[in-house]
């Protein structure tokens, strides 16, 4: 068999290793596409368009084909860093920018809302989104501003709030939930009276909040810069709490999270890449297991098409479809370690498996193949040259794949 067909052999090996997830993860960065930059802060949907945030302007990709840029130079924005996106509909844009203030776009005219132009207390916006009766409420370093489409009022520490330091933002069927930097998770009804839950007041476990997203029964859940996944399993706690402490969730370093169709919940982390969570079973999406660009994943967004858009800190932007492959393909973690490895010393497993192994070149050659019983390890053969490797491994239904350096 020729290097070409070998080669072509082990690439189907890979697909066929991982259900497809080979197939899972299509990259945008400015390498191979109009993306203008590769830090993504903010995605927003709106009918066949992904709206793209980031640090050097806003991109919209329409279809997956066509492109279009908009920044200073070309469009109504004032600022190319981009901090916060909302759909309003399918026809207008709302855009947060870290100097400019707030934009509306509806597909030919720009509005700007800045502290010199209208009742919007701060040029930084970090989160839009729109309440039932069409309020724009926008959260600033400053406090919650909210414009009901002719004027604008707000709540800032003057009102009560124990900081002007506002995150994020979720709208509920009747309930508005906001979250703060040190100043507690605030609830809004539908007069707009808010709640303020604390650690002394409810034993809410963390005063910081990141991110909030509210599941298809109305529940909230939200991300912990300290004790990261949180589910108020009541309103206003109890807490439930997830994170490496008590789930296979490796970091409380979590940034964001999106509920899938059916209630999936996808999680962005700093360093981890991306972790999903079904009921009680943990999946993890990884720069290691998949084509995924980046581990630091700053937003999420699921869309209609079962397709969830990851923006990272370094990689650009990553599309992951087949999601209903996902924790098939990856049922549990194990983890196999070190990376860096000689012939004849030992690689070690999490965790004691039981199934096939075998080790394969980067054009395809099989270098070795056996059985695992019950294993926490193998010993790495001693016919192995410097260079790149790749280990398979087969367990009942999971299917995992290890790059290795042999040195």
């Amino acid at each position: 068999m020729n290097k070409t067909l070998r080669f072509l052999l082990f690439i189907s090996i890979i697909v066929l290793a991982f259900n497809g997830q080979a197939q899972l993860v299509q990259s945008y960065t400015t390498e191979n596409s109009p993306l203008p930059f590769n830090t993504i802060r903010c995605l927003e949907t709106s009918l066949s368009n992904i709206w793209i945030g980031t640090d050097q302007g806003l991109a919209k990709l329409e279809n997956g084909t066509s492109w279009t840029v908009f920044n200073v130079t070309n469009s109504g924005l004032l600022d190319d860093d981009i901090r916060a996106l909302k759909n309003d509909g399918d026809s207008v844009l709302w855009v947060g920018t870290v100097q400019g203030g707030l934009f509306k776009y509806d597909g030919i005219t720009w509005s700007n809302y800045t502290p010199l132009n209208s009742g919007l207390g701060d040029f930084l916006v970090r989160a839009i989104d729109v309440d039932n009766t069409g309020g724009i409420w926008v959260a600033t370093t400053e406090g919650i501003y909210v414009f009901d489409r002719t004027s604008w009022y707000s709540f800032t520490s003057n009102d009560g709030l124990l900081s002007n330091n506002i995150t994020s933002i979720g709208i509920g069927e009747s309930t508005k939930y906001v979250g703060t930097i040190n100043g507690g998770l605030l609830y809004f009804d539908a007069d707009n009276n808010y709640t303020n839950h604390t650690i002394i007041n409810s034993e809410l476990p963390d005063n910081s909040v990141l991110d909030i997203q509210i599941d298809s029964s109305g529940k909230v859940w939200f991300i912990s810069p300290a004790a990261g996944l949180i589910l108020d399993d009541g309103f206003g706690g109890p807490w439930n709490i997830f994170n490496a402490n008590n789930s296979p969730i490796e970091s409380n370093s979590l940034l964001c999270m999106q509920h899938g169709m059916q209630d999936q919940i996808y999680i962005g982390t700093e360093t981890g890449g991306i972790v999903t969570k079904t009921s009680n079973q943990y999946t993890h999406l990884n720069t290691e297991n998949s084509d995924l660009t980046d581990n630091h994943i700053l937003c999420l967004k699921y869309d209609s098409n079962n397709t969830l858009w990851a923006g990272t800190f370094n990689g650009g932007l990553c599309r992951i479809s087949e999601l209903s492959h996902l924790s098939e393909s990856i049922r549990k973690k194990v983890t196999v370690y070190p990376n860096n490895v000689r012939p004849g010393e030992r690689l070690n497993f999490s965790e004691a498996i039981s199934g096939d192994y075998f080790f394969m070149s980067t054009l395809g050659d099989e270098l070795k193949k056996g059985e695992l019983t019950h294993s926490k390890g193998l010993t790495i053969p001693n016919n192995l040259k410097t260079g790149i490797v790749f280990l398979y491994l087969k367990v009942g239904d999971y299917n995992y794949i290890k790059k290795l350096l042999v040195q």
